[in-house]
């Protein structure tokens, strides 16, 4: 039976706070700390400008970006600006820094500088559909920090309800940012080269750097997050565009860029690969302007279609919860055994664990792993096996030990009669490691219920208990039980120590302590010869096991 995901009713959670008219759109977040003082900006913005370009040469930038109408962000790219904060300023800032600029006017309040305006200025500030679309970022970069750019990021955050006070940012930009940026770098070489200036474009500021920090920034005000590259949780998101993601195919038709597609066949499917950002990008850089001019439009036409975007992904790194289980049942599995779609076990210890966990931490899904395993009859009793369940994607991801021995408390009770816990608490993936080589390295201690041929005798007794402090080495083939799963091979083992108590009649308990991976039941009833001594070979007669328990995994876990 399917079931019910938490976040199935949480739609009531979202703000409703969606844009309710195209001017809402266009809303930005402001931020406390941005700088509006003209002055100030101007000085900054010059430090950057004056170390990448002459005089005439930075003015022909501007002049030549604004006549093709690139957004203000996008030409403080071109001009090598670094400080990206400078970018948050308002556009009516910007493009009286750019006028500014151009004009190499001393004070900007100038009414000669106000009347010497741009053509362009007056559009690119309009607030409506009648301002025209970037060239460069498909106003992506104009609209980073728009309640239009962040809601689906909103949305998806609290409709999840994500319980996190830090974040970082994956974006992916479209494919055709990366030839109109090539186009326009090209157009500005031309368009000096008519003037008889010599550029050199090469400190222009990539487009997902400015964009990442303006939408990050507005992502820390509006969800009061903490942008941090190393943080766990992870906000990433794909924008394209539609008109231009075939953009790049014209550098099949340019000798000189070597671009090169394959077509290879995933799952039944004709894909064509090789067309990755850094394909593109490679291949650009080995094109002369002149041969993409050729093939080009310089500069790229305007387009009437902005940027659209996937549905962000918003996911948490795996996270680690430790322990030990005692399995009370001879009717559960350890992980859930289902054959053929059909359930052959009840449940199982995954899931009598895992499903409580998924319910605190509030996850897409969760790994189990244990030290070793046993079978659905054998019970696991003493101080219990090692686990760790891997919580993917929790919601809610930080929890007090107290939290985690409330939960404990809550599995023991529910599932009294299968399965008791102890110990959990949260590990490091670094810690899982102490599992994995105990998988290898551990002693376990079994206690079984055995049924042999003769009478139960003193001496047969003496004869098994002459190993008590006396180790011995049996070598097993692979059982013919798993054989299906496992490689055909002989194993030597090491039984470290064996005791017997007697019973009634043809019935014995024997205690074993045995290297790890040893398979006890084939040690007793020998597997039809495949294990060698078995404990009929030691007896002289046949033996079966009616019952195993695992009395304990002698492993320190989980770490303090």
């Amino acid at each position: 039976m399917s079931k019910k995901r938490f976040w199935e009713n949480d739609h009531e959670l979202i703000p409703q706070i969606r844009v309710s008219n195209e001017s809402d759109r266009w809303k930005r977040v402001r931020y406390d700390d941005v700088n509006e003082d003209i002055e100030v900006l101007y000085s900054n913005v010059m430090q950057y400008v004056m170390e990448n370009y002459i005089n005439l040469t930075y003015r022909t930038i501007v002049d030549t970006l604004l006549d093709i109408k690139c957004c203000a962000r996008c030409i403080f790219r071109f001009l090598g600006v670094r400080d990206y904060k400078c970018y948050a300023t308002s556009e009516e800032v910007l493009l009286k820094i750019l006028n500014r600029i151009r004009l190499n006017e001393e004070n900007i309040t100038t009414s000669s500088t106000l009347q010497e305006e741009h053509p362009s200025t007056n559009i690119l500030l309009s607030k409506t559909q009648e301002k025209p679309i970037c060239t460069t970022c498909f106003d992506l970069l104009y609209q980073a920090d728009t309640i239009e750019c962040l809601w689906p990021i909103i949305e998806n955050f609290n409709s999840h309800n994500f319980q996190v006070k830090t974040f970082n940012l994956s974006v992916s930009l479209p494919s055709g940012t990366i030839i109109n940026n090539h186009s326009i770098k090209v157009y500005i070489r031309q368009t000096c080269r008519e003037r008889n200036l010599s550029v050199d474009l090469s400190n222009t500021i990539d487009l997902k750097d400015p964009f990442k920090h303006l939408l990050g920034w507005s992502i820390e005000k509006k969800l009061g997050l903490k942008y941090y590259y190393q943080s766990p949780f992870n906000i990433s998101i794909e924008y394209y565009h539609k008109n231009s993601q075939q953009n790049h195919l014209i550098l099949t038709h340019i000798p000189s860029a070597e671009f090169q597609l394959k077509k290879v066949r995933i799952k039944g499917k004709a894909i064509w690969t090789g067309d990755s950002r850094q394909n593109i990008i490679a291949a650009l850089e080995k094109v002369p302007d002149s041969d993409f001019i050729s093939i080009a439009k310089c500069p790229p036409l305007e387009d009437k279609e902005r940027w659209e975007n996937y549905p962000p992904i918003l996911e948490h790194s795996a996270i680690y919860v430790g322990g030990r289980y005692i399995k009370l049942s001879r009717e559960i599995s350890q992980s859930p055994w289902i054959i053929n779609g059909e359930r052959l076990a009840e449940t199982s210890i995954a899931e009598c664990i895992g499903e409580i966990l998924r319910e605190k931490f509030k996850c897409d899904d969760y790994n189990f792993v244990a030290a070793g395993r046993e079978d659905v009859n054998v019970r696991m009793l003493g101080n219990g096996r090692p686990f760790y369940f891997e919580i993917m994607n929790p919601r809610n991801p930080f929890f007090f030990q107290q939290e985690l021995d409330n939960t404990q408390k809550e599995i023991n009770k529910t599932h009294k009669n299968l399965v008791q816990i102890s110990h959990l608490t949260m590990i490091t993936e670094q810690d899982l490691v102490i599992i994995k080589e105990g998988e290898e390295t551990k002693r376990k201690t079994y206690s079984a219920l055995v049924w042999i041929s003769k009478i139960v005798t003193s001496e047969i007794i003496d004869k098994i208990n002459q190993y008590q402090d006396k180790e011995f080495i049996i070598e097993q083939q692979t059982p013919i039980r798993v054989l299906q799963r496992r490689t055909q091979m002989v194993r030597p083992k090491i039984i470290y120590s064996m005791k017997a108590k007697a019973l009634e009649n043809h019935f014995l308990t024997l205690q074993l302590q045995t290297e790890a991976g040893t398979y006890i039941k084939e040690f007793i009833h020998g597997d039809l010869g495949r294990t060698k001594p078995n404990l009929g070979d030691l007896l002289d007669c046949y033996a079966d096991i009616m019952a195993l328990d695992v009395l304990e995994v002698d492993l320190k876990w989980p770490p303090n």
